[in-house]
């Protein structure tokens, strides 16, 4: 099981909600990932925190007239045969919390005249796609992104290799090549690593970017340009013969230029082939 399948799964593993088998795995992930392991401890005192903050609040208990109505209310709704319509639309209310929230975080501090709203969609995508695995929509493979929306670019970075392995500050790797949705645009994504960093590399088909950006001229095919930092990352992009090639990570802006630069010619030979 890898972090981004325990992290989907984390609430329920804490609720012990997950089956058996679901939750050997996990554990035994847990036993080899320090980094899953603090970040589920540290959901276990967040909802250890709540619940007796909330128990603790007479302001934040439920009124016994509300219960008693909610109660009825629900058992006039199972006697009509309706729970099952109930249950749709409390859930249709929370995913919508969760999108209007996770939306919310990821474009705070995001608001620079100039801004399109691929470079918004794209630092978002690496925040909760690469960083925080919570995307509100599970990421599919390319292969299978390919067959359902026919688009050539997600089966032409299927076959894309990196053409070093290894740069000024050590190995760099293709960690994960997936299809995944940020505010409603689906992206075409590589996780690359180098020095123990995610880098977030997205295709977009829209060439004119580079020239709406403040600080950023349009580049000629094959050179890599920075853009201004976005809320604490840098980012980079490149012109390929189609398509515009964002990439997006913590590291300085030199390491990210230089892993742009080292992507440049494969991924623009493999958009050309399309």
């Amino acid at each position: 099981m890898e972090c981004r399948e325990v992290r989907e799964l984390a609430d329920a593993f804490v609720s012990e909600q997950v089956l058996v088998e679901t939750a050997q795995a996990i554990v035994a992930h847990l036993d080899r990932c320090s980094a899953c392991q603090a970040e589920m401890e540290g959901l276990r005192r967040l909802r250890a925190s709540v619940r007796s903050a909330y128990l603790g609040s007479s302001d934040l208990s439920p009124r016994r007239e509300f219960v008693a109505a909610m109660d009825a209310r629900l058992r006039s709704e199972a006697l009509r045969g309706r729970a099952t319509s109930w249950r749709r639309t409390w859930l249709a209310i929370a995913a919508t919390l969760a999108l209007v929230l996770g939306g919310g975080l990821g474009l705070r501090g995001l608001g620079v005249a100039g801004f399109t709203a691929i470079v918004h969609a794209a630092v978002g995508d690496h925040r909760f796609c690469a960083v925080a695995f919570k995307l509100t929509e599970r990421p599919i493979s390319l292969e299978q992104a390919s067959r359902v929306y026919d688009d050539p670019v997600d089966g032409s970075l299927q076959a894309v290799e990196l053409s070093r392995t290894e740069l000024s500050g050590g190995p760099i790797r293709i960690l994960e090549r997936h299809s995944c949705v940020y505010e409603g645009r689906r992206f075409a994504h590589l996780v690359l690593g180098y020095k123990h960093q995610p880098i977030s590399l997205v295709v977009t088909p829209d060439e004119r970017l580079l020239r709406r950006l403040p600080g950023a001229s349009a580049p000629a095919d094959g050179s890599v340009v920075s853009l201004r930092p976005v809320d604490g990352f840098q980012v980079a992009a490149f012109r390929g013969p189609h398509h515009v090639v964002v990439l997006i990570s913590s590291l300085s802006d030199d390491d990210l230029r230089e892993v742009a630069g080292s992507m440049e010619a494969s991924v623009s030979r493999a958009l050309k082939g399309m």
